[in-house]
């Protein structure tokens, strides 16, 4: 009976009023302010940030006309050379002479003036027809301005287009070191090129099976951009760019700038 005649007075007691109730501790409200900040800055980086909308493509760097094969019409041994590797020809220019089954002779001629990049047979050497006898960098009017081709599978090419920013990753050059080099898309081709058109276009000078993608590639044409003050005499990441000149027919990986866009765009296009 003790007990209940407490717990009975306990209940006849007024309430403590006048005692602040805490309905969270203050390093709870530190917790809430953390939070809501960090939730404020995602929200206002999703709707006010940028990020950059890239695609990586292979290709070369090289004249603006391309490299071509000259092959043999005539199926024979070849009894002469008329040209050496990395010497210049003129269109007409015979680049060898072939001596056929009747004894006949018959001169293989560059259709295109150039610098030849390889002769690729020897003296005394029998060929068929069809067989390459050089490859040829086709000269472009106006001097030795060189550009990129890129490859871009067709599945990856959307919104590419004409004036869009590109950096050049080239295999000669570490870019590690010298940086990349910087340049802008001058064209893209309508279609779809295949495995034969590449190999025609770059004349061999690298195996278009490793370009070839399913559904074809188009052909992002990238004017590299000049600087008169560095050794090469064009525009790298870095400020002087690498101690030499820049050689044609060089692998290179380029990476095109497509747009930039809001991470919330990201989420919202999903």
């Amino acid at each position: 009976m003790k007990f209940r005649f407490k717990a009975l007075a306990k209940l006849r007691e007024p309430d403590e009023l006048d005692t602040p109730t805490v309905l969270t501790p203050s390093r709870g409200w530190v917790t809430i302010l953390s939070l809501t900040a960090v939730i404020a800055a995602a929200v206002a980086w999703a709707v006010f940030g940028r990020l950059p909308q890239t695609v990586s493509a292979d290709g070369l760097i090289t004249p603006p006309n391309g490299a071509t094969q000259v092959q043999s019409l005539y199926a024979g041994i070849v009894s002469e050379i008329h040209a050496n590797d990395g010497g210049q020809v003129g269109a007409g220019q015979d680049l060898a002479v072939v001596r056929d089954a009747q004894g006949a002779s018959h001169g293989i001629v560059s259709l295109f003036a150039g610098q030849v990049i390889s002769i690729e047979v020897a003296e005394g050497e029998v060929i068929e027809v069809g067989s390459t006898v050089a490859t040829i960098e086709r000269s472009a009017a106006g001097g030795r301005q060189l550009v990129a081709m890129l490859f871009v599978p067709s599945s990856q090419s959307a919104g590419i287009a004409p004036g869009e920013s590109v950096g050049l990753s080239v295999a000669s050059v570490p870019a590690a070191a010298f940086g990349l080099l910087r340049g802008r898309v001058l064209s893209v081709s309508q279609f779809p090129l295949t495995a034969p058109e590449i190999s025609a276009l770059l004349g061999g000078t690298i195996p278009a099976a490793t370009l070839a993608a399913d559904g074809g590639n188009l052909l992002v044409t990238v004017s590299l951009a000049k600087d008169s003050r560095t050794v090469s005499g064009y525009s790298w990441t870095t400020k002087k760019g690498p101690p030499q000149a820049l050689l044609p027919l060089v692998s290179a990986t380029g990476t095109i700038t497509l747009s930039v866009r809001a991470p919330i765009t990201l989420l919202i296009s999903r």
